[in-house]
């Protein structure tokens, strides 16, 4: 699988002066989930079902970061970074030993797979009603497909 980092991160100043760096599509998703100004439109939403989605590809997680900047403007949220810098090398090129390069892909896929399993937990929590307790489980049991996690979920929330 294709990590979700953004290739230029993007930093958004809330409403409420706070200055937040993304450099992924998840940290997108939960920053629309959980700090976004009331105002929901139509861009909002394609940018959370873009940054929830299957990111299996450098364009789609390109295209989750389009569409993220077009609901901050939608919101009217001041953004930065949001022009890639041709000039700058790109985090992969930089020469580096091949024994400290597999180490930091090992230390980055690791973080990748911890930041997936902790929005999936927000993300079931918030979008079906079950404790984040109960999401972590159903993950441990199921496995990390959004489809199955979901129903799962929502029968669980259905016994309770």
């Amino acid at each position: 699988m294709h990590d979700a980092f953004f290739r230029v991160p993007v930093t958004v100043e809330l409403p409420n002066g706070e200055l937040r760096r993304l450099s992924s599509a998840s940290e997108a998703a939960i920053l629309l989930m959980e700090k976004w100004p009331e105002e929901h439109g139509s861009r909002y939403r394609d940018a959370l079902r873009a940054c929830t989605g299957s990111l299996t590809s450098e364009e789609e997680v390109e295209n989750a970061r389009q569409a993220f900047l077009a609901a901050a403007e939608e919101a009217g949220l001041t953004v930065q970074g949001v022009h890639d810098n041709e000039d700058a090398p790109s985090p992969r090129s930089i020469e580096q030993p091949k024994s400290s390069y597999i180490v930091d892909e090992k230390r980055r896929d690791r973080g990748h797979r911890e930041e997936q399993e902790d929005f999936l937990i927000r993300f079931l929590a918030r979008e079906t009603g079950i404790t984040e307790a109960q999401a972590r489980e159903l993950i441990d049991m199921v496995g990390t497909d959004r489809g199955s996690l979901l129903r799962e979920a929502r029968i669980l929330k259905a016994q309770r």
